[in-house]
């Protein structure tokens, strides 16, 4: 099979908006991938007041697609073609070690970058990445925000463990 372009890959994530949280996949290959976000107003509606906070659930959710969602079709793709991609769902399977740094406000841009740092792996349609979560631009420029491990998993769209 063949390794696929970083915007081949975006266009296999099957999150979209309103749940979908990368812009661009700035780098990717075997050891890491780096994508951003720039959050929108809307995607920080309804959570505190001001309405102007990013829920820490959608940082973790920006990590997951970037640091498991995103990476592993890539690594899948080593072994398998778009179409068998497709007929799979991924699934959000463990967060460990998660720390929050900064507030995240609706227009700011965020980088994330995963990488196995040691602990992590890819195997079998599952895939563990140490996340790390900074600002882009502005007076916050690399401070970190979140960082964490994060995992996730493949299966059939017809399996009967889905139900």
């Amino acid at each position: 099979m063949t390794i696929l372009t970083s915007a081949e890959v975006l266009a296999l994530v099957p999150q979209q908006r309103p749940m979908r949280f990368i812009d661009v996949i700035d780098e990717i290959d075997d050891e890491h991938i780096l994508g951003r976000y720039t959050w929108k107003p809307e995607d920080c509606s309804g959570y505190a007041p001001g309405d102007d906070i990013v829920p820490a659930f959608k940082l973790i959710e920006m990590g997951a697609q970037i640091g498991s969602v995103a990476w592993c079709i890539y690594h899948m793709r080593l072994t398998m073609s778009p179409d068998e991609i497709r007929q799979l769902v991924g699934f959000f399977t463990h967060i460990d070690d998660v720390e929050f740094f900064e507030t995240v406000r609706g227009e700011d841009t965020v980088a994330c970058q995963a990488s196995f740092d040691g602990e992590g792996y890819f195997r079998a349609g599952k895939l563990l990445s140490r996340v790390e979560i900074q600002f882009v631009g502005g007076p916050k420029d690399g401070r970190t925000v979140m960082t964490g491990l994060l995992a996730g998993m493949w299966v059939p769209k017809n399996s009967p463990t889905l139900g």
